[in-house]
């Protein structure tokens, strides 16, 4: 099955200048669609964003 690297890239909380976080997932067996991305929850305290942040996909290249 074929291996797919999704990074998801948001804005910290930082202020007043924020900056571009991401984070990087390996999943098999993806299909390309926005719809099909998982979920990715974190804690946020690390970005200035606690308790918890869930970003959410919102392109596709």
């Amino acid at each position: 099955m074929e291996k797919f690297k999704l990074e998801y890239i948001w804005l910290d909380g930082y202020k007043p200048t924020q900056s571009l976080r991401s984070k990087t997932k390996i999943i098999k067996g993806f299909s390309g669609k926005l719809d099909d991305c998982p979920m990715w929850s974190f804690d946020g305290s690390s970005t200035e964003q606690a308790p918890e942040v869930l970003p959410t996909a919102c392109c596709s290249l």
